[in-house]
């Protein structure tokens, strides 16, 4: 793995070279920022009996760069998180979002790069804390990148063609989690405009992930989609398809045949549903997806059942956020509040799980005042074991400008956790969060942020109480 590690590196390091020289002439925009602040605990051990309290300071820098070009694209938004928090915990915790894209050979040859650096819990279902200031060690920071070279061809109307290769590696900070690597191959050919209301298509794919520890899973599939376009508001649409695949399981079956059956329906240019049910080996599928918008509302949800594992959801963790629920830019997603830790990913391993998921995200906006609310829920069915999983969560955000200088926002969110078969552990999170923020200056403001969180478990000390509170300032440079 380490040789595959050096050599993916040194085509990782050729393709950005390649990018370089080909965004050279293209549109930039840079900023950078910097942010100093402390945070104060109650209970930064995260105890079910007797907090400890602490005082920590923490310095944040954080740059942005942006550059598109004709044949070029670049997005890139790090920060590193400097706390002196020092022990055992880590000082140094850096973010990293960062995507690419460059047109190699005009129409044909194409290539994709992205990384991303975050901090993530090793555990879920044990105490993590809401960000890296408490003294746990149940998390790790994962960095992951990805180099995906690939080929398209358009045959005169008749089909889109794209032939695509992904390399992805997973390393973590933490010795006791296992590095990963993925090699996938992607074909898809899709239908033209020759077609007219009929649509076709064909993908065939091959995945195969490795850690350090020689675990190799492999997952093969193969499909064929048609669909027909009723009339403007309506579309029937439906696949067939088999699948081999290669994992350790104690199930009946790994492998076999698939199909789904579903509609797509588009009553104006800011609604569309689809939704569909079919079989897979592991049982029967839904799928669902909602999207509605308006001038002062965004409404969304999604309905999946899929068949993964832990890695790919790390490599397409989502680390800043560059635009709101409205499509509007974030011009700075680094807010200077501590660097949250995620917690709503399954335990990190190789292990296969079937995971059905519900997504639903409502936004409202006034004036001056934004409510954004947010539901999910995930069933997570392990293969190699008798294990189960599930997660629910509930949320709810309010934020409103006070004043020209200054504004507010208010959060509550509720996050239960069960676990059975090879485990019995159940918690339930409630975490209160309130800040405002003020701006001193064109450059300049000031963010005071609280926040109460409340863990209970049914597993002897997983239970705490926490109160925070964190000021800094923030200076754009």
């Amino acid at each position: 793995m380490r040789r595959l590690y050096f050599l993916n590196s040194a085509l990782l390091g050729s393709g950005l070279i390649i990018l370089s020289t080909t965004v050279s002439a293209a549109e930039w925009t840079r900023s950078a920022s910097i942010s100093a602040g402390a945070v104060y605990s109650d209970n930064v051990n995260l105890s079910s009996t007797g907090g400890e309290s602490e005082l920590t300071p923490t310095l944040t820098p954080s740059v942005s760069l942006h550059g598109k070009g004709g044949r070029a694209r670049l997005d890139l938004t790090g920060a590193l998180e400097i706390n002196g928090q020092g022990g055992n915990n880590d000082s140094i915790n850096p973010r990293l979002q960062a995507d690419a894209n460059a047109e190699l050979y005009e129409r044909v040859v194409f290539l994709d790069l992205n990384a991303t650096a975050t901090q993530n819990a090793i555990d879920p279902l044990n105490i993590t804390g809401a960000d890296n200031l408490s003294n746990r060690s149940n998390r790790t920071t994962t960095y992951s990148y990805k180099i995906s070279p690939y080929l398209r061809s358009r045959l005169k109307g008749i089909a889109d063609m794209e032939l695509r290769y992904t390399y992805n590696e997973l390393n973590h900070s933490e010795n006791t989690v296992g590095d990963t690597s993925s090699d996938t191959f992607n074909l898809a050919i899709n239908s033209g405009p020759e077609f007219a209301d009929w649509s076709w298509g064909v993908n065939a794919s091959d995945k195969t992930t490795d850690n350090d520890q020689g675990e190799v899973s492999q997952l093969s599939a193969l499909d064929l989609r048609l669909g027909y376009q009723i009339n403007r508001q309506w579309q029937v649409n439906g696949s067939v398809g088999t699948e081999s695949n290669d994992f350790a399981s104690v199930q009946s079956s790994r492998d076999g045949s698939s199909w789904d059956i579903g509609a797509r329906w588009t009553p104006s240019a800011r609604t569309s549903l689809d939704f569909g049910i079919g079989e897979r080996f592991f049982g029967n599928t839904k799928r669902l997806s909602l999207s509605y918008r308006s001038k002062r509302s965004v409404l969304s949800a999604s309905y999946t059942t899929e068949l993964t594992d832990s890695t790919t959801l790390l490599s397409n963790q989502v680390v800043f956020l560059v635009t709101d629920p409205f499509g509007n830019p974030i011009l700075n997603p680094v807010t200077g509040d501590p660097f949250f830790t995620v917690v709503d990913l399954p335990t990190i391993g190789i292990s296969t799980f079937v995971d059905e998921r519900l997504a639903v995200s409502y936004s409202l906006k006034g004036k001056r005042t934004t409510l954004t609310l947010n539901a999910d829920m995930s069933d997570q069915t392990y293969q190699d074991s008798t294990r189960e999983v599930s997660t629910m969560g509930l949320g709810a955000t309010l934020r409103r400008t006070l004043s020209g200088t200054v504004s507010g926002d208010i959060s509550l969110n509720w996050d239960q956790q069960e676990e059975s078969g090879t485990g019995n552990r159940e918690s339930d999170i409630w975490r209160l969060q309130a800040g405002v923020n003020r701006q001193l200056g064109q450059k300049t403001h000031l963010r005071f942020n609280y926040s109460f969180t409340d863990r209970s478990s049914n597993q002897s000390g997983q239970s705490y109480e926490e109160n925070r509170l964190s000021l800094s300032l923030m200076h754009t440079l």
